[in-house]
Protein backbone atom coordinates (compact mmCIF):
# COMPACT_ATOMS: atom_id res chain seq x y z
CA UNK A 1 0.00 0.00 0.00
CA UNK A 2 2.59 2.29 0.78
CA UNK A 3 4.86 1.76 -2.54
CA UNK A 4 1.13 2.71 -4.12
CA UNK A 5 0.89 5.67 -2.32
CA UNK A 6 4.42 6.80 -3.14
CA UNK A 7 3.90 6.10 -6.67
CA UNK A 8 0.71 8.12 -6.82
CA UNK A 9 2.64 11.02 -4.87
CA UNK A 10 5.70 11.10 -7.43
CA UNK A 11 4.04 10.77 -10.42
CA UNK A 12 1.65 13.85 -9.05
CA UNK A 13 4.88 15.81 -8.75
CA UNK A 14 5.79 15.08 -12.24
CA UNK A 15 2.66 16.31 -13.88
CA UNK A 16 2.61 19.45 -11.54
CA UNK A 17 6.49 19.93 -12.74
CA UNK A 18 5.48 18.61 -16.22
CA UNK A 19 2.19 21.03 -16.46
CA UNK A 20 4.63 24.32 -15.93
CA UNK A 21 5.53 23.59 -19.62
CA UNK A 22 2.19 23.09 -20.86
CA UNK A 23 1.08 26.56 -19.71
CA UNK A 24 1.73 27.22 -23.76
CA UNK A 25 2.19 31.38 -24.29
CA UNK A 26 2.35 30.82 -27.85
CA UNK A 27 6.22 30.76 -27.23
CA UNK A 28 9.14 29.67 -29.36
CA UNK A 29 12.30 32.07 -29.57
CA UNK A 30 15.34 33.85 -31.49
CA UNK A 31 18.29 34.96 -29.37
CA UNK A 32 18.34 37.67 -31.35
CA UNK A 33 20.13 40.55 -29.11
CA UNK A 34 18.15 43.67 -30.58
CA UNK A 35 14.77 41.98 -28.98
CA UNK A 36 15.09 40.19 -26.20
CA UNK A 37 12.26 38.85 -24.60
CA UNK A 38 11.52 39.70 -21.01
CA UNK A 39 7.96 39.82 -20.18
CA UNK A 40 4.73 38.15 -21.38
CA UNK A 41 1.45 39.71 -19.66
CA UNK A 42 -1.73 37.57 -20.56
CA UNK A 43 -5.48 37.66 -19.46
CA UNK A 44 -7.89 35.00 -19.85
CA UNK A 45 -11.32 36.50 -18.95
CA UNK A 46 -10.78 38.07 -15.45
CA UNK A 47 -7.18 35.72 -14.73
CA UNK A 48 -4.15 37.76 -15.52
CA UNK A 49 -0.44 35.81 -15.84
CA UNK A 50 2.61 37.31 -16.20
CA UNK A 51 5.81 35.62 -17.02
CA UNK A 52 9.28 37.06 -16.52
CA UNK A 53 12.79 36.18 -18.22
CA UNK A 54 16.21 36.93 -16.74
CA UNK A 55 19.65 36.94 -18.51
CA UNK A 56 23.00 36.85 -17.35
CA UNK A 57 25.54 39.34 -19.05
CA UNK A 58 26.03 36.16 -22.04
CA UNK A 59 22.20 36.60 -23.08
CA UNK A 60 21.39 33.15 -21.52
CA UNK A 61 18.42 32.32 -19.87
CA UNK A 62 19.14 32.24 -15.87
CA UNK A 63 15.51 32.67 -14.17
CA UNK A 64 11.81 32.23 -15.48
CA UNK A 65 9.28 33.80 -12.85
CA UNK A 66 5.10 33.46 -13.38
CA UNK A 67 2.88 35.16 -11.43
CA UNK A 68 -1.14 34.81 -11.59
CA UNK A 69 -4.49 32.36 -11.61
CA UNK A 70 -5.78 30.62 -13.79
CA UNK A 71 -9.47 29.68 -12.63
CA UNK A 72 -8.96 29.81 -8.86
CA UNK A 73 -5.61 28.03 -9.83
CA UNK A 74 -2.03 29.96 -8.24
CA UNK A 75 0.39 29.56 -11.12
CA UNK A 76 3.02 31.18 -9.18
CA UNK A 77 6.36 29.04 -10.16
CA UNK A 78 9.88 30.70 -9.89
CA UNK A 79 12.63 28.51 -11.57
CA UNK A 80 16.03 29.66 -11.22
CA UNK A 81 19.16 28.00 -13.53
CA UNK A 82 22.38 27.95 -12.35
CA UNK A 83 25.10 27.19 -15.52
CA UNK A 84 29.06 27.11 -15.23
CA UNK A 85 31.33 28.84 -17.05
CA UNK A 86 30.86 27.56 -20.19
CA UNK A 87 27.23 28.34 -20.16
CA UNK A 88 26.37 24.31 -19.24
CA UNK A 89 23.32 24.16 -16.78
CA UNK A 90 24.24 22.50 -13.98
CA UNK A 91 21.06 22.79 -11.62
CA UNK A 92 17.75 24.16 -11.81
CA UNK A 93 15.74 25.31 -8.29
CA UNK A 94 11.76 25.01 -8.81
CA UNK A 95 10.14 26.99 -6.09
CA UNK A 96 5.90 27.61 -5.64
CA UNK A 97 2.78 27.84 -3.55
CA UNK A 98 1.59 24.73 -5.10
CA UNK A 99 5.09 22.42 -3.36
CA UNK A 100 5.11 24.59 -0.85
CA UNK A 101 1.22 23.23 0.13
CA UNK A 102 2.80 19.89 -0.23
CA UNK A 103 5.11 20.54 2.49
CA UNK A 104 8.16 20.83 -0.13
CA UNK A 105 10.34 23.69 -0.07
CA UNK A 106 11.45 23.42 -3.76
CA UNK A 107 12.90 21.04 -6.60
CA UNK A 108 16.61 21.26 -7.11
CA UNK A 109 17.38 18.99 -10.25
CA UNK A 110 21.27 18.26 -10.83
CA UNK A 111 22.21 17.78 -14.48
CA UNK A 112 25.23 16.02 -15.99
CA UNK A 113 27.04 16.87 -19.21
CA UNK A 114 29.65 15.14 -21.20
CA UNK A 115 31.83 17.42 -22.73
CA UNK A 116 33.29 14.74 -25.02
CA UNK A 117 30.20 14.20 -26.85
CA UNK A 118 28.64 18.19 -25.85
CA UNK A 119 24.88 16.72 -24.57
CA UNK A 120 23.41 16.25 -21.68
CA UNK A 121 22.84 12.43 -20.18
CA UNK A 122 20.68 13.04 -17.48
CA UNK A 123 19.17 14.54 -14.05
CA UNK A 124 18.00 13.77 -10.93
CA UNK A 125 15.87 15.12 -8.56
CA UNK A 126 14.96 13.78 -5.33
CA UNK A 127 12.52 14.97 -2.63
CA UNK A 128 12.91 13.86 1.29
CA UNK A 129 9.75 12.60 2.75
CA UNK A 130 9.65 11.32 6.70
CA UNK A 131 11.20 7.96 6.46
CA UNK A 132 12.69 7.34 3.23
CA UNK A 133 13.55 9.79 0.42
CA UNK A 134 12.33 9.40 -3.24
CA UNK A 135 15.32 10.02 -6.82
CA UNK A 136 13.94 10.71 -9.58
CA UNK A 137 16.58 10.17 -12.04
CA UNK A 138 15.74 10.96 -16.26
CA UNK A 139 18.37 9.39 -19.06
CA UNK A 140 18.29 12.00 -22.37
CA UNK A 141 18.00 10.08 -25.74
CA UNK A 142 19.35 11.58 -28.66
CA UNK A 143 18.41 11.30 -32.22
CA UNK A 144 21.08 11.71 -35.11
CA UNK A 145 20.92 15.36 -35.40
CA UNK A 146 21.71 15.78 -31.91
CA UNK A 147 17.81 16.70 -30.27
CA UNK A 148 16.57 15.05 -27.22
CA UNK A 149 14.38 12.26 -28.91
CA UNK A 150 13.33 10.68 -25.73
CA UNK A 151 13.85 11.37 -21.89
CA UNK A 152 12.94 8.19 -19.46
CA UNK A 153 12.34 8.69 -15.96
CA UNK A 154 13.14 5.87 -13.56
CA UNK A 155 11.94 6.23 -9.70
CA UNK A 156 14.32 4.52 -6.61
CA UNK A 157 12.62 4.61 -3.34
CA UNK A 158 15.90 5.38 -0.76
CA UNK A 159 15.53 4.30 3.29
CA UNK A 160 13.00 1.71 3.57
CA UNK A 161 13.63 -1.08 5.20
CA UNK A 162 13.38 -3.28 2.29
CA UNK A 163 15.45 -2.11 -0.78
CA UNK A 164 13.24 -1.51 -4.03
CA UNK A 165 14.96 -1.41 -7.79
CA UNK A 166 14.35 1.84 -9.97
CA UNK A 167 11.09 1.24 -11.12
CA UNK A 168 10.45 2.92 -14.86
CA UNK A 169 7.66 5.48 -14.26
CA UNK A 170 7.71 7.71 -17.36
CA UNK A 171 8.53 7.81 -21.07
CA UNK A 172 8.60 11.87 -22.88
CA UNK A 173 8.86 10.96 -26.56
CA UNK A 174 9.84 14.07 -28.36
CA UNK A 175 8.84 14.55 -32.77
CA UNK A 176 10.33 17.71 -34.84
CA UNK A 177 9.95 18.92 -38.36
CA UNK A 178 11.80 17.50 -41.34
CA UNK A 179 13.94 20.56 -41.31
CA UNK A 180 14.18 19.92 -37.61
CA UNK A 181 13.69 23.72 -36.90
CA UNK A 182 10.45 22.96 -34.93
CA UNK A 183 9.38 20.59 -32.39
CA UNK A 184 5.96 19.34 -32.91
CA UNK A 185 5.05 16.64 -31.15
CA UNK A 186 5.33 15.39 -27.33
CA UNK A 187 3.63 11.83 -26.17
CA UNK A 188 3.60 10.67 -22.74
CA UNK A 189 4.01 7.33 -21.19
CA UNK A 190 3.35 6.55 -17.94
CA UNK A 191 2.54 4.27 -15.26
CA UNK A 192 -0.43 5.36 -12.84
CA UNK A 193 -0.60 3.19 -9.84
CA UNK A 194 -1.78 0.83 -9.52
CA UNK A 195 -0.26 -0.36 -12.69
CA UNK A 196 3.27 -0.94 -13.20
CA UNK A 197 3.90 -0.82 -16.52
CA UNK A 198 3.90 2.41 -18.74
CA UNK A 199 1.15 2.95 -21.13
CA UNK A 200 0.55 6.12 -23.31
CA UNK A 201 -1.30 9.54 -20.52
CA UNK A 202 -1.05 12.36 -22.78
CA UNK A 203 -0.02 13.50 -25.99
CA UNK A 204 0.33 17.52 -27.23
CA UNK A 205 0.64 18.29 -31.45
CA UNK A 206 1.76 21.55 -32.57
CA UNK A 207 1.45 23.72 -36.00
CA UNK A 208 3.16 26.34 -36.49
CA UNK A 209 3.47 29.44 -38.66
CA UNK A 210 6.77 30.96 -40.66
CA UNK A 211 7.94 33.98 -38.62
CA UNK A 212 10.39 34.30 -35.59
CA UNK A 213 9.94 33.00 -32.33
CA UNK A 214 11.08 35.53 -29.61
CA UNK A 215 13.35 32.59 -27.42
CA UNK A 216 14.68 29.77 -28.65
CA UNK A 217 16.78 27.41 -26.24
CA UNK A 218 17.20 24.23 -28.45
CA UNK A 219 17.29 20.96 -26.60
CA UNK A 220 17.70 23.31 -22.71
CA UNK A 221 13.63 23.77 -23.59
CA UNK A 222 13.17 20.16 -23.18
CA UNK A 223 16.06 19.91 -20.49
CA UNK A 224 13.61 22.74 -18.90
CA UNK A 225 10.20 20.60 -19.52
CA UNK A 226 9.42 24.48 -21.71
CA UNK A 227 9.54 22.56 -25.28
CA UNK A 228 8.13 25.29 -27.16
CA UNK A 229 11.19 27.29 -26.81
CA UNK A 230 12.68 24.82 -28.92
CA UNK A 231 11.63 25.96 -31.82
CA UNK A 232 12.17 28.34 -33.89
CA UNK A 233 8.49 29.67 -35.53
CA UNK A 234 5.63 29.87 -33.07
CA UNK A 235 2.61 27.55 -32.71
CA UNK A 236 -0.44 28.40 -34.53
CA UNK A 237 -2.76 25.29 -32.71
CA UNK A 238 -1.57 23.16 -30.06
CA UNK A 239 -3.77 19.72 -29.34
CA UNK A 240 -3.64 18.24 -26.28
CA UNK A 241 -5.32 14.90 -25.81
CA UNK A 242 -5.69 12.99 -22.37
CA UNK A 243 -5.52 9.19 -22.59
CA UNK A 244 -6.30 8.67 -18.68
CA UNK A 245 -9.43 11.06 -18.92
CA UNK A 246 -10.54 11.97 -22.29
CA UNK A 247 -12.58 14.91 -20.98
CA UNK A 248 -9.63 17.11 -20.48
CA UNK A 249 -8.77 17.03 -24.61
CA UNK A 250 -8.43 20.54 -25.71
CA UNK A 251 -7.36 22.83 -28.53
CA UNK A 252 -5.45 26.00 -28.53
CA UNK A 253 -5.61 27.71 -31.90
CA UNK A 254 -3.41 31.08 -31.77
CA UNK A 255 -3.35 34.39 -34.22
CA UNK A 256 -0.42 37.03 -33.76
CA UNK A 257 0.41 40.57 -34.51
CA UNK A 258 4.54 40.93 -35.43
CA UNK A 259 6.80 43.51 -34.51
CA UNK A 260 9.34 44.85 -37.29
CA UNK A 261 11.57 42.01 -36.85
CA UNK A 262 8.65 39.36 -37.14
CA UNK A 263 8.67 38.54 -33.45
CA UNK A 264 4.73 38.23 -32.09
CA UNK A 265 4.11 41.68 -31.21
CA UNK A 266 0.71 39.87 -29.54
CA UNK A 267 -1.28 37.50 -29.35
CA UNK A 268 -5.05 35.55 -28.85
CA UNK A 269 -5.34 31.96 -28.23
CA UNK A 270 -8.81 30.60 -28.44
CA UNK A 271 -9.92 26.93 -26.06
CA UNK A 272 -11.95 24.77 -27.27
CA UNK A 273 -14.18 23.27 -26.24
CA UNK A 274 -15.29 26.42 -24.03
CA UNK A 275 -13.91 29.58 -26.32
CA UNK A 276 -11.91 31.06 -23.39
CA UNK A 277 -9.91 33.22 -25.07
CA UNK A 278 -6.30 34.59 -24.07
CA UNK A 279 -4.61 37.73 -24.99
CA UNK A 280 -0.90 38.05 -24.17
CA UNK A 281 1.46 41.14 -25.06
CA UNK A 282 4.97 40.07 -25.34
CA UNK A 283 7.87 42.50 -24.15
CA UNK A 284 11.41 43.03 -24.93
CA UNK A 285 14.73 44.93 -24.75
Amino acid sequence: MKSLFIGAFLISILFFVSCQKEIDWGLGGSNNPRLMLVKIKSKTGTDTTQVDYYYDANKRLIREKTTGMSAGTNLDNELIIKRNSSGIITTTVQKSPTLLAAGIDSIETRFNYNATTSKYTSSVFQLGIPGFTVLDSAVYTYDGSGRISKDEHWLTLLGLPIPVPPVLTARNTYTYSADGKNLLGVAVDAAIPPATTLSPATAQAYTVDGKVNPLIILNEAVLLRRVGLFNTNNSTKAIVTNTIDPTQDFTMDYTYKYNIVNKPDSSFGTRTPGGAVTASKYYYQ
